[in-house]
């Protein structure tokens, strides 16, 4: 694989670049309001050829937001274009066009129509999902039943991705790296506010042009926006069972060159959550030598606010400025409520005992983010300048109790040295830095070259302090602590290369470097950890370059074929590297491994975009595609018994031989009236090694998703998900199902909403994990959240300026006019 990605690169990329010898006409221009001379975007233009004295239709498009257009690839000879939108008149202008002219039509002005009275009001439905060469777009902004929610429970409706028991997404189960607005975030999906998402974009394969550490895809969350003249706005309001409640205000105000848009959302809820462990440890004859049960209740308390402001400012039609502030808050606590009991062979209760936890954590991310584009007269020419910080701080404090008894002939008595009570401190803060230059640089209109250049830096003090306390006094168990400064480094540069090799193929190669670095001095004895790609020896040069290929191939206009290759690399997470406890089981504890190293990860992508239509307003998209994965030293978790304490498992993380896995993930949407079904399958088969472990298993993960608009603005939507058993290297995770309901009433003349939406209708979202070695078979069984209930209004602020028209459009991923 990595051969054949390397030899496909340097062949492609010392390709010509004068561009192909084909010729293409191209027609440009702009729509404007005769009058007032405004854009009028998302208007019809059409071109056509008279053939047998005929009007026929050769190709077209819409204009876009500021009302310009392109048409590419048509024939020459005399055509007509043709310029319509409500309310308007129809414009046609006649015009000659030679082979490989590219002609600019200026600005055409359409008259209002002197029949229209009234302002005119379009709502349009955008697509369920949008395919181009390198990314998946699904319009998300009508998910009833997220509403209220956050990016954890809407992007469990988004196909191909999967939410795990820690409320962490899923590509084809391997994990993604989460974009707003086309920017890395600190930010959890549980911290971020659904109801502010337009869109998902998935991109499964990105390219050089993307950062390499993005193995297991990106998601970028685009968030709404407003780009209507006038100030509005919308208020989320939603309550539920369970101390469930959140409120989300923003408010959108344009005039002229300035775009102001400000968000507060709050989120808070007491979800009470269950538990269990059941462990049986066999002898060397396969017989049960002792059992070991444990179950627990837990309140998973958060809360959380945020807040944003951003400014953007356009100042001609080549320069675009915004700045931005973010401030987020809450607090996320845990209290746990355990009871253990051990037993022996034949069953009989032995001893037992209690752990209560109860953290004091709280959270603070504050963020400033600058963002620059310049347009050149050059068509397609761009300057792209992007710059962030962000400073967060995160508390780790809380107070474990834990008691111990054993059960004797005639008495029950406390075993020695219990009960104990630990104590933990400390906090991590967090500074995190990102620049990037980006410039898009078309040579021909067959030829194109992008360039950037990335600067990452985060830094981070950690402070875990685990005590423990005997009479009121503290002592700290270093083993089980952490005081550490890290700091991680990625600089990046990249080329990539856009041919169009015939009318209907095209072809994208890239390549991009890295030099990236992480480094942690431990304050305890000054000893230090990580590691340097390259190292300064140059030794391991070649795992500093990613590169990437890819093929589009359009059949018609509505079918088409993507293929792509990519290396990526998979680097230690703060979870792989923080040694720390991370688990309040008393016979299961997760602890890091600062010496972990990056996992690198090669990837093939085969897909196919087909779309039926029919008059009767049916249609059916059909997205397959097939994949396959090979992740070389994979970051594992591995399970050993503690040293001192057999009894004891020990979760860490280990870079072992690969994980290797290949599928075919099937997409299909069908809409027909009031009536739209999405439906999702990926089945694929997984082969995880390391030296010591060999497992594989065949899997799938599905769901589907009903909506139905009955009359009087009533609409009712139902999602079912189902994740089959899915392996590790030394067990497995049993399947895992869920349903979610919401009804919904428009209301205000369809600009407010009322909803009513069942989480998990028949509480069956439980992740049950399988340990199955050896001497002992242990099951445990965690969850996110239970059924729930929940009650969400939305209701518009403010109004549009006057004009001859309002737009409400929401086809466009980037643009919300719902308000």
């Amino acid at each position: 694989m990595r051969i054949f990605i390397y030899t496909a690169f340097i062949f492609f990329t010392f390709l010509n670049s004068t561009g192909y010898a084909q010729s293409s006409a191209a027609i440009t221009g702009t729509v404007n309001d005769a009058v007032t001379g405004e854009a009028i975007p998302f208007s019809s233009v059409a071109l056509y050829q008279k053939i047998n004295n005929k009007d026929s239709l050769l190709n077209g498009t819409q204009s876009d937001a500021t009302g310009k257009f392109s048409i590419r690839s048509i024939a020459t000879g005399t055509c007509t274009v043709r310029v319509s939108f409500v309310g308007y008149e129809t414009l046609d202008r006649t015009i000659t066009i030679q082979a490989g002219e590219h002609l600019d039509m200026g600005s055409l002005a359409l008259q209002a129509a002197t029949k229209v009275l009234k302002e005119v009001e379009i709502v349009a439905e955008k697509a369920d999902l949008q395919v181009t060469p390198d990314k998946r777009i699904f319009n998300v902004s009508n998910n009833m039943t997220s509403t209220g929610g956050t990016a954890e429970t809407l992007l469990r409706n988004v196909p191909s991705l999967t939410i795990d028991e820690t409320g962490a997404a899923s590509l084809r189960n391997m994990p993604t790296t989460i974009y707003i607005d086309g920017k890395p975030t600190q930010l959890t999906l549980a911290q971020i506010p659904a109801n502010q998402i337009a869109s998902v974009e998935v991109i499964s394969n990105p390219s050089a042009k993307y950062d390499a550490s993005t193995s297991g895809g990106i998601v970028n969350l685009v968030m709404k926006k407003n780009r209507a003249q006038g100030y509005n706005g919308m208020v989320n309001l939603g309550i539920g069972n369970n101390s469930r409640y959140d409120a989300t205000v923003n408010l959108d105000w344009q005039k002229g060159k300035w775009n102001l848009t400000t968000l507060y959302s709050l989120n808070s809820t007491r979800n009470p959550l269950t538990g269990y462990v059941h462990r049986r440890n066999i002898d060397s004859d396969g017989a049960n030598s002792s059992f070991f049960d444990q179950n627990t209740n837990i309140s998973l308390n958060n809360v959380f606010q945020s807040g944003r402001l951003q400014a953007e400012y356009q100042a001609d039609k080549n320069n675009t400025l915004s700045i931005a502030g973010t401030i987020v808050g809450g607090a996320f606590n845990t209290v746990s409520n355990q009871t253990y009991y051990y037993r022996n062979a034949a069953g009989e209760q032995t001893s037992y005992g209690s752990r209560n936890t109860v953290p004091h954590n709280n959270y603070t991310n504050t963020g400033l983010e600058l963002d620059w584009k310049h347009q050149f007269i050059r068509k397609g020419e761009e300057l792209h300048f992007m710059a962030s910080r962000t400073h967060n701080r995160v508390s780790n404090a809380g107070d474990w109790y834990t008691t111990a008894y054993d059960i004797n002939a005639s008495d029950t008595t406390a075993q020695d040295g219990y009960p104990v009570q630990n104590r933990i401190d400390g906090r991590i803060i967090g500074n995190q830095t990102l620049v990037q230059l980006d410039y898009t640089h078309p040579v021909n209109e067959l030829v194109k070259w992008e360039f950037g250049l990335r600067s990452y830096t985060y830094i981070r003090d950690q402070e875990y302090f685990f005590n423990e306390v005997n009479s009121n006094e503290e002592t700290l168990l270093q083993n089980y602590s952490q005081y550490a400064r890290i700091t991680e480094t990625v600089n990046a540069v990249y080329a990539l290369y856009d041919r169009k090799l015939s009318e209907k193929l095209g072809m994208q190669a890239g390549l991009r470097m890295e030099q990236s670095s992480m480094h942690g001095v431990s304050k305890f004895d000054g000893s230090t950890f990580g590691y340097n790609y390259p190292s300064k020896t140059g030794q391991n040069l070649f795992q500093s370059f990613f590169p990437s290929i890819a093929f589009n191939k359009v059949v018609d206009e509505n079918s088409e074929w993507n293929f792509s290759l990519s290396r990526k690399v998979g680097r230690p997470t703060f979870r792989h590297v923080f040694v720390g406890i991370q688990a309040n089981d008393r016979q299961n504890i997760t602890i890091g491994n600062p010496a972990v190293r990056p996992e690198f990860v090669n990837t093939a992508e085969l897909s196919y975009n087909k779309t039926w239509t029919s008059t009767r307003n049916h249609s059916l998209q059909w997205l397959p595609t097939a994949y396959y994965i090979y992740e070389d030293h994979t970051i594992k978790p591995i399970v050993t018994p503690l040293t001192t304490d057999s009894t004891i498992l020990v979760t860490t993380f280990q870079n072992v031989k690969a994980d290797i896995r290949f599928g075919l993930d099937n997409t299909m949407i069908y809409t027909t009236g009031q009536l739209s079904i999405l439906f999702n399958i990926n089945a694929y088969k997984v082969i995880l090694q390391s030296i010591d472990f060999t497992n594989e298993m065949i899997g799938y993960n599905a769901k589907v998703n009903f909506t139905y608009k009955f009359p009087a603005g009533i609409s009712a939507q139902a999602s079912a998900q189902r994740r089959s058993k899915n392996p590790s290297l030394q067990g497995y995770q049993n399947a895992v199902n869920g349903v979610d309901f919401a009804l919904r009433k428009s209301i205000l003349q369809n600009k407010g909403n009322i909803t009513f939406s069942i989480n998990d209708v028949f509480n069956s979202r439980k992740f049950v994990t399988i340990y199955d070695q050896p001497g002992i078979y242990q099951a445990s069984m965690s969850r996110r959240e239970i059924r729930y209930f929940k009650l969400s209004v939305q209701l518009p602020l403010g109004k549009l300026s006057n004009s001859k028209m309002k737009e409400r459009k929401v086809d466009r991923p980037d643009i919300d006019f719902s308000n």
